[in-house]
């Protein structure tokens, strides 16, 4: 009824800002007589769970078990028990604002250092105070100028799970008031917004979705000029545009209801038991349930399907939501169930980020989820898991070191330390082998082959420029050559020259020594062939002259070896007509001597011998006309001597004449 003849108007916003994950969280359940709103914040480093979700599903819990505006230091006790039970890795810390009303009053109470605020008219009807060093020193001095530090409004006096003795504020009763508003602000927004600002923004609203919008862009207004990260913040606006009117005959009405009550009480008694072992029955067949799905998810996870197993794990989590954890029964076993279905579940999840990262090539983030995954496999006791991070840990390794030698690489590349280069990317080569990435491998040829087509083409270069220089040199050498192949010719003619004159003289002696000087120039000589051509034709030329010329003095000695043997026998004839017959017979004997050294022995020699026949004949007084003969060894008999001789040799007179011509000629060279 008080719900229904009442409105209470609740809007809030909740970001989490540059927290990992979130840390506010607001709730509110409307009874049919009670309301009550719980916004809580955390300040722990746990990032798998939100404990300000946990401290305001446990106050609203309770509330909808006893509501009352007498119990919220029970509610509160009760969110400090969940903190403590959850605080199972780590310290949880969680400040809590809770408010309960029967829309007609209302009455809060404050953990920590989230606040409230209630405003009507553009006024502060009524500010909350926290349980901070921060309210401690403005409580000290009020009077005081200057404000505390800001910072301490985070040094906390009191919080839930710090132990099981806490002591919250909780407020007298407050009266509602129509067309107020009930601010809720955890202290990211009311530590960086003053009241003045406040009531700025609530001035120009006239509903609490604007007037959260207004603070909002204020916030984050504050943000960005400051250059702030600011994490969670929560804001809750309780409009009140109608409370409930109590009616006094009702309260009479009451009273009566009251014996009433007190006769069900058993009927209720009995419900109540009947309903314990109805919610016995459903707890277990949820557990049978969630067991179920578990044990599939670890036969996912024996054969390595890891995305079916993650499947049966978030239906196993969306089952441990219906398990009520707040009941006597199987609290033990439910809460172990809930606790090892969201490990897996987180782990799984944990193993598709690093799986993704892997994939993204972001080595480094790879790495730090595998270590985490790794560690929280063999934590939960997932050995196949483990040992797969364990594999794809050593292979991010690879990836690493491969990454760290084509980045030297790289380097030496841009320095043109191409050898270096070429050592770190045929290391990276290496661990590629090791690993299947055919991109970083087909990058890494790539530039291989890049670089030894550079180093190619310096070769090249080299080689041009190589060739260039002994081409330069051959060409200096070829002129050298050259020039001394001229001087050689030069040389060679003189020679040649000089000998013709010396043949024009007569001087055949010095024309053959000069021809002998010239011919052994003309061997050593190393120029062109068509300058050899030419000095081998003036050579030839010249030793045929040397050779006509030595014949025609041969021919002329031989004339006048002849002569002389004719001057000697007509001496010889001479001497015999004066009876001188020695005398004669010894010109006789000179012609003949001449007659065989030039090998002639034709009639000329017939007659010197018969002339000498004659003289002996003369002195023997043998027959005249008897003629002197060769020896029988040397004329065969019926032979003159001329044809004995070509019998001899072998060749006619005139042949045998010419070759002792010949001789001659040849002795004489």
């Amino acid at each position: 009824m008080r719900n229904l003849n009442s409105k209470l108007v609740m809007n809030f916003i909740s970001e989490q800002g540059n927290d990992p994950i979130e840390k506010t969280y607001v709730a509110y359940t409307p009874l049919e007589n009670y309301m009550c709103i719980a916004v809580a914040e955390s300040y722990d480093n746990e990032i798998e769970e939100n404990s300000a979700q946990i401290a305001v599903e446990a106050v609203l819990t309770a509330f909808e078990k006893h509501p009352s505006l007498k119990r919220l230091r029970d509610y509160i006790r009760r969110a400090n028990e969940q903190v403590i039970l959850h605080s199972t890795k780590s310290q949880l810390k969680v400040s809590l604002t809770v408010l309960v009303s029967d829309y007609t009053r209302m009455r809060y109470a404050v953990c920590g250092n989230t606040k409230l605020y209630v405003l009507y008219e553009n006024l502060f009807m009524h500010i909350s105070k926290t349980q901070t060093r921060y309210q401690q020193l403005l409580d000290i001095d009020t009077d005081a100028q200057k404000e505390p530090d800001i910072s301490e409004i985070h040094n906390l006096t009191g919080y839930l799970g710090r132990d099981n003795r806490i002591r919250p504020f909780v407020s007298k009763l407050i009266e509602l008031h129509e067309s107020s508003t009930i601010l809720f602000a955890t202290s990211n927004l009311w530590g960086r917004l003053s009241e003045i600002e406040i009531l700025d923004a609530y001035e120009y609203t006239k509903t609490g979705t604007e007037f959260l919008d207004i603070l909002q862009e204020l916030l984050l207004s504050y943000q960005e000029e400051n250059d702030q990260r600011i994490g969670s913040f929560t804001a809750a606006v309780l409009s009140i545009e109608k409370t409930y009117k109590e009616d006094v005959q009702k309260k009479k009405k009451r009273k009566r209801l009251i014996f009433v009550i007190v006769a069900i009480i058993c009927a209720i008694l009995m419900i109540f038991v009947a309903a314990l072992f109805l919610m016995r029955a459903i707890d277990r067949r949820q557990m049978k349930e969630i067991e179920y799905r578990s044990q599939k998810g670890v036969r996912y996870m024996d054969y390595e399907n890891y995305e079916k197993a993650l499947e049966e794990y978030e239906q196993a989590l969306t089952l441990t939501d219906k398990l009520n954890l707040n009941n006597w029964q199987y609290i033990e076993q439910k809460q172990e169930l809930v606790d090892m279905v969201s490990g897996r579940e987180a782990m799984l999840v944990l193993l598709q980020e690093a799986q993704a990262a892997y994939a993204g090539r972001e080595y480094e983030q790879a790495r730090k989820l595998y270590t985490q995954l790794q560690k929280e496999a063999a934590y939960q006791g997932v050995d196949a898991l483990a040992m797969d991070a364990k594999e794809i840990l050593e292979k991010i390794l690879i990836h690493l070191q491969i990454s760290q030698y084509v980045s030297l690489g790289d380097m030496y590349q841009s320095t043109e330390d191409y050898e270096d280069a070429l050592e770190q990317y045929g290391e990276a080569l290496k661990y590629l082998n090791r690993v299947m990435d055919l991109e970083t491998q087909g990058d890494v040829q790539a530039k291989i082959f890049g670089i030894k087509q550079k180093q190619k083409e310096q070769r090249q270069a080299e080689e041009a420029a190589k060739q260039e220089e002994e081409k330069q040199k051959q060409e200096e050498k070829d002129a050298q050559k050259q020039a001394a192949a001229d001087r050689a010719v030069v040389k060679i003619n003189t020679l040649i020259a000089s000998a013709n004159n010396a043949l024009d003289e007569g001087r055949t002696a010095r024309a053959k020594e000069l021809y002998r000087q010239a011919l052994s120039r003309y061997h050593k000589f190393s120029g062109s062939s068509e300058d050899a051509d030419k000095i081998y034709q003036e050579v030839t030329a010249l030793g045929q002259a040397i050779t006509e010329a030595e014949a025609k003095a041969a021919e002329t000695a031989i004339e006048e070896q002849l002569t002389q043997a004719s001057k000697y026998i007509l001496q010889g004839k001479e001497a015999a007509k004066n009876g001188e017959k020695q005398k004669a017979k010894e010109f006789y004997d000179a012609a003949l001597a001449v007659y065989q050294k030039l090998d002639i022995w034709d009639e000329r020699t017939q007659a010197v011998y018969d002339a000498i026949d004659e003289l002996e004949t003369a002195d023997a007084g043998e027959v005249v006309g008897k003629t002197p003969q060769p020896d029988a060894g040397e004329m065969p008999a019926g032979m003159s001597w001329p044809d004995a001789k070509e019998a001899e040799t072998g060749m006619s007179w005139p042949d045998a004449k010419e070759a002792a011509v010949g001789m001659v000629i040849n002795y004489g060279v």
